[in-house]
């Protein structure tokens, strides 16, 4: 059960960054550079837990 919360966490995660960048459409470089932060940040939090 573990391995689902985390993945929801993080997948949850990895949606609303990709909802923020979409809404401010004059993000630029900045938007992709969020997107794999946030990627990043939660494979390093939650990828011993569930598998990956």
């Amino acid at each position: 059960m573990r391995k689902y919360v985390v993945e929801f966490i993080g997948t949850f995660f990895l949606v609303f960054t990709v909802g923020q960048t979409v809404i401010e459409p004059g993000a630029g470089t900045l938007a992709p550079l969020a997107i794999g932060s946030a990627l990043m940040v939660m494979i390093y939090a939650g990828g011993h837990l569930s598998g990956g």
